[in-house]
């Protein structure tokens, strides 16, 4: 038993172009987790320093103009690696009393300068209650995509033990490798080519696909290549078959249907 068991084992090694795939698989799914810890651990220090220099220009009232330039050529480039986290839904106080939703909050930041540019000259500004709300807003969803971008680095780096997360991981890349394809030539969005590899339906497909490779490694190391391959064609035909059949069934009784209903009524 042991030897028939090692004999497949040495049979399943030898199958190389097998061994090849799967290697490449998990290479690209280490590297697609590894660039998710690392980009993540970038845009957490990014927009920590964001946040240092936006504390530093609120707690000099202004005064800090080279912490404000800074912040100016930054802010579009943040709320871009923000997202979603850079939205608010809020009523604030200098906007009446609907209830309105800011794609940017970081758009504030200036309009927290001309506030405190109107205290300087005398004049009252957004008052309290909206320098306030501008600070603690722009606090909140910096604070908001901190955590999530922790939260997104402690999940990576729980995957990089794990080789199913590897190979789940190997498979969706390179099933979304043809959506990259076409934004590198330009035919689509570099953003629509990673909103497709994370839409919901698309992980399904390649979940569904991880599972049938899983499969067919598993019965190629205890049954052997030949035996599996043949398995696999026999079920490839049969659901041809299957299908194939099925739509004759549906022609067939559509065009039933429509010849009874073309059909001239006796009198």
């Amino acid at each position: 038993m042991l030897a028939n068991i090692y004999a497949r084992v040495l049979q399943f090694f030898q199958a190389d172009d097998v061994l090849i795939v799967l290697a490449i698989v998990m290479i690209v799914g280490i590297f697609r987790i590894a660039s998710r810890l690392l980009t993540a651990r970038k845009q957490a220090r990014t927009a920590r320093a964001f946040r240092d220099r936006f504390h530093t220009f609120s707690n000099s009232s202004g005064e800090d103009t080279e912490a404000y330039e800074r912040l100016s050529f930054l802010s579009e480039r943040m709320a871009k690696t923000m997202g979603r986290y850079a939205q608010v839904d809020a009523k604030p106080p200098f906007s009446g009393h609907s209830t309105k939703t800011f794609e940017n909050v970081l758009q504030f930041i200036p309009e927290l300068r001309m506030h405190f540019n109107n205290l300087r000259q005398g004049g009252y500004g957004l008052g309290n209650d909206g320098a306030g709300w501008i600070y603690h807003s722009v606090d909140d969803a910096l604070i908001r995509f901190l955590g999530s971008r922790d939260e997104t680095a402690k999940l990576a780096a729980r995957k990089l033990g794990n080789p199913i997360a590897w190979f789940r991981e190997g498979v969706e890349r390179i099933l979304a490798l043809p959506f990259y394809i076409l934004s590198w030539f330009g035919m689509m969005e570099p953003d629509a080519a990673t909103t497709t590899e994370q839409h919901g339906g698309f992980r399904a497909v390649a979940g569904l696909t991880a599972i049938v490779a899983v499969i067919f490694i598993a019965s190629t190391l205890i049954f052997g290549e030949q035996k599996t391959k043949a398995a696999y064609s026999a079920i490839g035909n049969t659901a041809v078959s299957t299908v194939s059949s099925a739509a004759t069934a549906v022609v067939s009784a559509f065009s039933d249907v429509a010849r009874v209903i073309t059909a001239p009524k006796e009198p």
